[in-house]
């Protein structure tokens, strides 16, 4: 995960600017009454020693959402005051053209009787399946009731049967398991719907979006920047509702994509949810003058407001119903306190409980130990491939315990019938840094991501095929390309290794992330365009460590992002940057304006401030990649 780029704990400390407001910048009282005096802040669940779990005792600190009728309710937060659910979809078999829907629910009042309802029919069980034959071309409306009269909606519910079949192609695609995939930085859904064509007719395999889920958004600066891009990483729920465009937009993109056969891949950020501090509660930073900061929003439009969601630091209230401060809570994911480690900061890269456990960057971090978690995650990560997906990136994977993986990836694969689509692939982010001894060289290091994990695969049932499907981002490439590979041999298979020239994480200034040398350059650093294409060309051509090109490395991925605005103010020219929609703290703001991702003018390589690169229209990496796709 762009460790270098998110919202660090460090700058959370240093920051003034880590005032958030809501929708309308509404004062956030909910419920809550000052305790500490001065400027005191709780230090609670802070771990101590070897543990990782946060103590079952701060379940008390649950239901802090306001209920309705109280200061600081907004009509989005729905009852979660009482009541959190979600869908788990699991399909019969490998042909999915049957599944049951089975709505899993947490109380507050546990002895409250429970009504659910699919399309608005009432029942007692939790539980309704349906088929391609009883329910084509629908999209299932879910909620809950209780007793009470607490009611929630839940996210919609597709079924994978109803997405358009990929269209076929002349090319040697391998069902999915061949080609380029170009990596859209900042691109709206409307944007890439359009670009859609392109991509069929130049012959990319498909698209990768950028994260999906509901996310962090503002109404104030934070560093002077609007809404930047690495907000897109701190997920508030998993609702489809992201930055880039609603549930209803990304099913059009699928599906009109998906028609002219490109395949769509998600970016999938299962490790945390937002930062510690960054929520919908007040907060003051003793450490800083003890400046004082309000509510954060997110990405949800449309239902009043956004999801509620609470973090444990920097707070000094407590809930007047449950007479405890926050702890880190994301009603509607489902996720409560106990759901996430104890806090410690991530200090070593090199210790497995640090990296598997630790805080990323002050990021609330889930226990992937625990079997809800992995539940709620497969959960989310079937709702992907139930929308049209093809297959997902798992953003900071090596922040997940290869076990855990192994789980959350187990429990997917029941999900879907069985088996992985024909089709599915994941790249799983494992910047190996000084690591990789650990990370991959070391099938026996405990943490590893190489021959350790194909073992553990094996054992849990998967077919070669499907670990074939399961891959790692080789971070080694260009430079130290065996790095990346299984126990670091150049020898050795490169079916689940795939390969980039420049990512999204090295345009951050100072990142450090890879180290490419003098194999490989980022564009948007000042690195010469025709050296740049050099690059993307032999990518396809003859990438260092590749074998046999024809089978060697079978996805590659094709950076197209934007240039930063102004030299480096890292908000998104998508208007979600841009500071006329800031509304508090707005005198340092420095805005990213407008600029149409969409060109069908573009021949590649556009420049400009804030311009997006579109590299991937350039016709010599086309001609490249086309002749080792065999389509020319």
């Amino acid at each position: 995960m762009m460790t270098n780029m998110v919202i660090t704990r460090v700058t959370l400390l240093s920051a003034i600017v880590g005032v958030l407001s809501s929708v309308s910048s509404i004062k956030t009282q909910q419920q809550k009454t000052a305790l500490l005096a001065g400027c005191d802040i709780f230090h609670e669940n802070q771990c101590q020693g070897d543990t990782i779990v946060t103590n079952a005792s701060f379940e008390n600190h649950r239901w802090f959402t306001p209920p309705q009728g109280s200061a600081g309710y907004l009509p989005s937060f729905q009852d979660y005051s009482e009541l959190v659910a979600y869908a788990h979809v699991q399909y019969a078999d490998q042909t999915r053209d049957q599944a049951t829907v089975e709505v899993r629910a947490i109380q507050k009042d546990p002895s409250l009787k429970l009504k659910y309802y699919f399309d608005g029919v009432a029942q007692e069980s939790p539980n309704k399946t349906f088929s391609s034959q009883t329910y084509p071309n629908k999209t299932l409306l879910v909620s809950i009731s209780d007793e009470s009269g607490s009611k929630i909606v839940l996210e919609p519910v597709d079924f994978l049967w109803n997405n358009p079949n990929i269209a076929s192609r002349h090319g040697d695609y391998r069902n999915g398991q061949k080609g380029a995939i170009v990596e859209m930085f900042g691109w709206p859904d409307s944007d890439v719907e359009q670009e859609c064509e392109f991509l069929s007719k130049a012959g990319y395999l498909g698209a990768k979006l950028f994260p999906h889920q509901e996310q962090l958004m503002s109404y104030e600066p934070f560093n002077n920047v609007l809404n930047p891009w690495y907000f897109m990483y701190q997920p508030v729920s998993y609702r489809l509702e992201g930055r880039m465009g609603s549930r209803r937009q990304l099913r059009a993109l699928i599906d009109t994509c998906r028609s002219k056969g490109v395949r769509m891949y998600a970016d999938a950020v299962i490790n945390h949810m937002t930062g510690g501090g960054n929520d919908m509660g007040n907060h003051r930073n003793p450490q800083q003058q003890c400046v004082t900061w309000g509510n954060k929003s997110s990405s949800l439009i449309g239902e009043g407001g956004p999801s509620p969601f609470y973090t444990q630091d920097f707070i000094f209230e407590v809930n007047k119903a449950t007479k405890q401060p926050a702890s880190q809570e994301f009603p509607a994911a489902a996720y409560g306190p106990t759901d996430f480690h104890c806090e410690r900061a991530l200090n070593s890269w090199t210790d497995p409980l640090d990296l598997n456990a630790g805080w990323l960057t002050g990021l609330t971090d889930l226990n992937t130990e625990k079997e809800h978690v992995q539940e709620r995650i497969a959960a989310y990560l079937t709702d992907l491939i139930s929308v049209g997906f093809s297959g997902f990136r798992i953003d900071a994977a090596k922040h997940i315990k290869p076990d855990d993986l192994v789980q959350i990836f187990s429990k997917l694969r029941r999900n879907l019938g069985g088996s992985l689509p024909d089709d599915f692939i994941t790249w799983w982010e494992v910047l190996l840094g000084g690591e990789g001894d650990l990370l991959m060289c070391n099938g026996d290091s405990g943490y590893n991501y190489g021959s350790y994990i194909e073992d553990a695969f094996k054992s849990a049932g998967f077919s070669a095929d499907d670990i074939n499907k399961i891959k790692i981002w080789n971070s080694g490439y260009p430079k130290e390309t065996e790095k990346g590979l299984i126990n670091c041999d150049q020898n050795s298979a490169k079916i689940r290794s795939v390969i980039q020239n420049d990512d999204a994480d090295q345009q951050n200034p100072g990142s450090s992330s890879r180290d490419m040398g003098d194999d490989g350059c980022v564009l948007i650093k000042g690195c010469d365009v025709s050296e740049h294409r050099n690059f993307e060309v032999k990518l396809f051509e003859n990438p260092n460590g590749a074998q046999d090109n024809d089978n060697d490395f079978p996805i590659r991925v094709v950076l197209s992002s934007f240039f930063w605005y102004n030299n480096g103010v890292q908000g998104i020219p998508d208007g979600k940057s841009d500071c006329s929609l800031c509304k508090v703290n707005c005198d340092s703001c420095e805005g990213v304006p407008y600029i149409a991702a969409y060109d069908p003018t573009s021949k590649g390589y556009d420049s400009g401030n804030g311009t997006y690169t579109r590299v991937h229209r350039d016709a010599e990496i086309i001609e490249a990649m086309q002749k080792w796709m065999k389509i020319m």
